[in-house]
């Protein structure tokens, strides 16, 4: 189940917008032609923006992992979010040296620490290639050959583009499903280092409190600084390495912005869903945002319960709560979302419109009369098993243990399947090192006690499902292990035998391409077999579901388009879009108005000692209105975070706020609770997205931090 649902969310279909205004729309760089940027605001040329065929603002923007981030010097420095960097300095944080509550500087650029596991990317270029993705996709009318010929061909192109680029990754994005897909070439960046992250104080004040929430009065912003080899060319961490040279980085705007002035932003969006049919939006809001929001809350007050008076244990599950929290509450702001507008009902009249439409033209009829009946039928089985397919979805995610012994138990199922020694050399060839690549990202996530209690509560959650929704790995180990303690005992023992988490061993293992694991003897293994069975029978009807969907959203976002009669854009996929509007508060209520800035002062208010603990230098220079440039003139405050009305989601984290002249003026790091819908349906009166004010991130950098080498870097007066 999960790997269609992924497959939807990750494709995109279609957006309306318009070109006179700021409107809903995450524009890929190919549509920035056909809006009017210099009537919306745009004192520079839209060419210095994006240049197809030069350098310009484009080429200063760079992903950050899931997030994005910008070029500010010549020598490869970055400007992105604390919370993007929070887990890198986690990472290197200890109950001595702890990190994430005192922050990083580094004075000298050889104190700049190694983000281990980040990799950069900067687009270098892109072409449509659907013709040939789709190329022979019309000669079947099986879902399941439609899908292994699209993905063939992927691989097939992918593999050719990256043997003709070797310097570069290639990759290629669904925009439109089962219909357009376009090669994007990554430049990459394998060796980035920490410069500076403020104090948590700082950078996450008013900690879940405040997330999603306006006011706020957050520093979330963060230092990183690229390396490559002394010739250039992409390289791992090394000491000899050095700084990477940009073609374009950002100018910054001391003075700031104002409240209706004109921004944009450039930046990686992850995912929006606004074209989805009505019947995704049904399963959203009824069983999706529900299950993950409550596993997530659990996840959370267990981890909790477990570090209470524990440094190590906090410092170790930091990350991974503030992860979960800012997902969690993000979940229950859609559902209210979706709740306040109605956003399910109105998308069922929409389809109902748009069938009557269609129905009234033979033409149309003959196309597209079917489709969105067939698209309901298929979800009518998606919902009726949501239950069971949800727990297949997230069973492993509570146990990194497990989920490594699922991906051993499926390695030898496959292996058993085949009879002919050179396929079973192959297959040892090419994926014991995917194992070994699986083993690397789970081994520092592996977590015993977490992991126990964590499969304890998804089995439990399952076993009460009825009917067709029931699983019957988990029956059958609840009736060899009928009470709470039985199974308890059993996962403890399985724990604690198992060699999954032995990495001495792991790796050992894991070294010779030619381990045969068709004989290995692990409770774990044994536990995860009976899941997988289930799983993987049902992941073959999936499959199938998924094929006939793929073929149909092509053709629903062809039929949306004849009923609108409107230009479409794609929805956001990860890839580099454009975004622009004013800066402006908003309604969020009757009644109730939400200023556009928030200041120092409301930094000073909110402290309480507890989500809001202040540092004593902010104190003081506070008292001291010692603001020095950055004081905004009307309000006579240093401003600290501002609204806009842009249309951005996760991935946008990061991002550059640029004023009409392409200078810095904010990193984009939230958005109002309100515009958490924003992923389904974007709307003037409440879609507010929120930046860190970049006279407040100069202001901590020269008063709080005392970074004078940054600010030199920067041409920033000390």
């Amino acid at each position: 189940m999960k790997k269609i649902l992924f497959t939807i969310l990750l494709s995109t279909s279609a957006l309306l917008f318009s070109s006179h205004k700021a409107d809903e729309g995450m524009f890929p760089l190919s549509e920035m032609k056909n809006i009017d940027l210099k009537k919306a605001g745009l004192r520079i040329p839209a060419l210095d923006l994006y240049n197809p065929n030069g350098i310009s603002l484009v080429d200063a923007i760079v992903r950050v992992g899931g997030c994005t981030g910008s070029f500010i010097s010549n020598d490869g420095l970055m400007v992105t979010n604390h919370h993007c960097a929070f887990g890198f300095v986690a990472a290197m944080s200890t109950v001595e040296n702890n990190y994430i509550r005192d922050g990083y500087l580094a004075k000298e650029r050889s104190q700049e620490a190694q983000a281990k596991g980040l990799v950069c990317k900067i687009t270098a270029s892109y072409a449509d290639v659907s013709d040939q993705v789709l190329m022979g996709t019309q000669s079947t009318n099986n879902p399941v050959t439609r899908l292994q010929i699209i993905a063939a061909n992927i691989k097939q192109i992918t593999d050719a583009e990256n043997k003709a680029n070797p310097n570069l990754q290639c990759e290629i994005s669904e925009m439109f499903t089962g219909k357009t897909y376009v090669l994007f070439r990554y430049q990459l960046l394998k060796d980035v280092r920490l410069v500076y992250v403020p104090a948590r104080s700082i950078g996450e004040y008013g900690g879940e409190k405040d997330n999603w929430v306006w006011p706020r009065h957050s520093g979330d912003f963060a230092f990183l600084r690229a390396y490559v080899a002394p010739d250039g060319s992409a390289a791992e961490y090394n000491v000899n390495n050095v700084p990477f040279k940009p073609k374009r980085f950002l100018k910054i705007n001391v003075q700031g912005i104002a409240e209706n002035d004109f921004v944009c932003i450039l930046g990686y969006p992850g995912r929006t869903f606004r074209n989805q049919p009505a019947a995704f939006y049904k399963y959203h809001e009824n069983y999706m945002l529900n299950y993950v929001s409550d596993l997530y809350d659990w996840q959370i007050n267990k981890m909790e319960e477990m570090a209470k008076g524990n440094d190590s244990l906090q410092i170790k599950y930091a990350g991974k709560i503030k992860s979960l929290a800012n997902t969690t509450k993000n979940y229950k702001g859609k559902l209210q979302g979706f709740r306040r507008v109605g956003l399910t009902q109105k998308k069922y009249q929409e389809e109902k419109e748009m069938q009557q439409f269609i129905e009234a033209d033979a033409n149309l009829n003959k196309q597209f009369g079917t489709v969105v009946p067939e698209i309901n039928k298929l979800y009518d089985e998606v919902i009726a098993n949501a239950p069971r397919n949800l727990f297949f979805d997230y069973a492993y995610s509570v146990a990194p243990t497990l989920q490594m012994a699922a991906a051993i138990d499926n390695y030898k199922l496959n292996y058993l399947l085949l009879s002919n020694k050179t396929d079973k050399q192959n297959f040892l060839r090419t994926q014991v090192p995917k194992l070994k690549t699986t083993f690397q990202r789970l081994y520092g996530q592996m977590d015993p006690a977490f992991e126990i209690a964590g499969i304890l509560k998804v089995f439990a959650d399952a076993h009460k499902h009825d009917g067709n929704n029931k699983v019957e790995a988990i029956e059958a180990f609840y009736k060899k292990y009928p009470t709470e303690e039985a199974r308890e005992k059993v996962l403890t023992k399985y724990y604690s035998k198992t060699k999954l988490s032995n990495k001495t061993y792991m790796l050992k293992v894991l070294a010779d391409s030619s381990s045969d694991f068709s004989k290995i003897n692990d409770g774990l293994v044994e536990l995860s077999h009976s899941i997988n069975l289930e799983l993987n029978y049902y992941d073959e009807i999936d499959r199938k579901r998924e094929g006939t969907l793929n073929a149909l959203l092509a053709r629903y976002a062809d039929a949306k388009s004849a009923f609108k009669q409107k230009q479409f854009i794609p929805d956001a996929n990860s890839t580099l879009r454009f975004t622009y509007g004013y800066v402006r508060g908003y309604y969020p209520n009757d009644a109730e108005y939400n200023k556009p800035f928030t200041t120092l002062k409301g930094v000073i208010e909110k402290e309480d000692g507890a989500d809001y603990e202040l540092l004593q230098v902010i104190k003081d220079l506070y008292a001291a209105k010692d603001f020095g440039v950055f004081i905004h003139p009307t309000l006579n405050d240093l401003p600290v975070n501002f609204l806009y009305n842009l249309d951005t989601t996760g991935g946008n984290s990061g991002s550059p706020v640029l004023d009409a002249d392409g200078s810095l003026v904010g990193v984009n790091f939230d958005r109002a609770y309100t515009a958490t819908i924003n992923d389904y349906a974007w709307n003037e009166a409440y879609s507010r997205s929120v930046a860190v004010d970049i006279r407040y991130v100069l202001w901590t950098l020269q008063k709080v931090a005392h970074a004078n080498q940054l600010l030199s870097e920067l041409n920033i007066a000390n």
